[in-house]
């Protein structure tokens, strides 16, 4: 049961050996607040809220979304199921409805598609391509850069390892005939339980608890099969930069040439999802992302003008794609009528745990040097961050609330002054056009100045 809480200011190897891996102190996870709960066995598991970075574009509901996660009780509020599907396992938190109450979701063979439950969140560690402070640092990365990606909030959480090690046996039976990469992942979760000192990447000083990032999951999103195209996972990153979205990105037209128009209503897709994937480039880029394309998604929004203010306004559309048409609902048009709206695609970047100790794909590819549009926010934010990353509070903020080693801040470190080579080179020489920030494109606006950055 719930305690207290306390607020304060793909593919690869199935467990990644660390060489530098210490079990995780849980006396030293202060964060902004740090909530605890009491499993079956008596162990005190823990859930932190990393601090926030300063005077980064955190959303109006992130820190609603941070305590509810931290809110979650796996024994009392949610029920908890394995992960039976993709690459990497992890714990499935799911909402109790009418049908299934959390002692029946805990008590059944957690097959999700017999169940109508909906998926709350997910509780992930370092394992296959799996990453804990990669799951972390992506949130608070985005924000530190302006919002990129819409990543979803993650905070720290601990479970008992009795009740995980009831879970995995429960994943091995569920996945025993499998050769999947997950099924092995759980196998090998399995050994961890019979000698949890052998893996300190997964467990805490005391032995007793797994630690790893809970994230939100989004719900209702769909494949952004635009961007990621379709085809082999090892001609994924080849694919992508022939994809129309990027070649765009890489062309040295100015948006009004490539659109044909620089009206508000025809050029904002296109604007916002340039911007996307100009953005996904540069965050990827710094976080050394093994697995992005074909695990891009996207929602729809409605973006309008209010004719009053002449600012942007965004809000939510029950839009379908129905055979590569937009099917929006009667209610929604009747609600934007007599206003300038459109319905647009807006990138979401929901995996992000394949990063920081990874290969780093998009530097693999000299993805970030054929970059030829970005946002000129994007770009300013970047500049900032990549200058204070010499800073030791900058430093010790990645290591105590992100659980970054000093191998991971170095690598950050060397992709920031890589990204900052590439773009004030690409700005200086007249390559890099600041074109997708869609207010610019507002009736009557003038594009500000774009001064290139030391």
């Amino acid at each position: 049961m719930k305690l207290v809480a306390i607020c304060t200011s793909a593919v690869l190897s199935v467990i990644i050996p660390l060489s530098n891996a210490v079990a995780i102190n849980l006396g030293n996870l202060k964060g902004e607040t740090r909530t605890e709960y009491f499993s079956p066995y008596g162990v005190r598991e823990l859930c932190v809220v990393p601090k926030k970075w300063p005077g980064a574009a955190y959303r109006s509901d992130d820190t609603s979304k941070e305590s509810t996660l931290c809110g979650y009780d796996f024994y009392r509020t949610v029920g908890i199921c394995p992960k039976y599907n993709s690459t990497n396992p992890g714990v499935l938190l799911l909402a109790p409805n009418a049908s299934y109450s959390k002692e029946a979701i805990d008590a059944s063979d957690c097959n999700l598609k017999k169940m109508s439950v909906k998926t709350e969140a997910k509780f992930k560690q370092t394992i296959t391509c799996s990453y804990t402070p990669s799951i972390l640092a992506y949130y608070h990365m985005s924000r530190i850069l302006g919002g990129v990606g819409r990543v979803p909030v993650s905070v720290i959480r601990t479970m008992d390892l009795k009740v995980h090690s009831q879970l995995t046996n429960k994943a091995v039976h569920a996945l025993r005939d499998s050769t999947d990469t997950i099924a092995q992942a759980w196998r090998k979760l399995g050994e961890m339980h019979l000698n949890p000192r052998a893996f300190p990447q997964l467990v805490d000083t005391t032995f007793t608890q797994l630690y790893g990032g809970l994230s939100d999951n989004v719900k209702n999103e769909n494949v952004y099969n635009d961007v990621s195209g379709r085809g082999t996972y090892n001609s994924r990153y080849q694919r992508f930069l022939k994809q129309k979205p990027f070649l765009k990105v890489a062309s040295t037209k100015t948006v009004a040439q490539l659109v044909g128009s620089g009206e508000f209503t025809r050029v904002a897709q296109d604007v916002i999802q340039m911007k996307d994937v100009a953005d996904m480039v540069l965050i990827d880029t710094l976080m050394n992302q093994q697995d992005r394309i074909g695990n891009i998604h996207y929602k729809f929004y409605w973006y309008s003008i209010n004719p009053s203010t002449n600012r942007i306004e965004r809000s939510k559309s029950d839009a379908e794609l129905v055979d590569g048409k937009i099917v929006i609902p009667a209610e929604e048009k009747r609600q934007m009528a007599g206003r300038t709206a459109v319905v647009l695609k807006e990138m979401i970047l929901k995996d992000n745990d394949c990063g920081v100790i990874k290969d780093n794909m998009m530097r693999a590819y000299s993805v970030l040097e054929k970059v030829r549009h970005m946002s000129y926010l994007t770009y300013r934010y970047f500049m900032a961050f990549e200058k204070s990353l010499a800073a030791p509070a900058t430093k010790d903020y990645f290591k105590t609330e992100l659980l970054f080693t000093d191998k991971d801040y170095r690598s950050l470190q060397d992709n920031a002054s890589k990204a900052k080579e590439i773009l004030t080179g690409t700005c200086r020489t007249g390559q890099l056009k600041f074109d997708l920030d869609l207010e610019n494109y507002l009736p009557g606006a003038r594009p500000p100045l774009t001064p290139c950055s030391n």
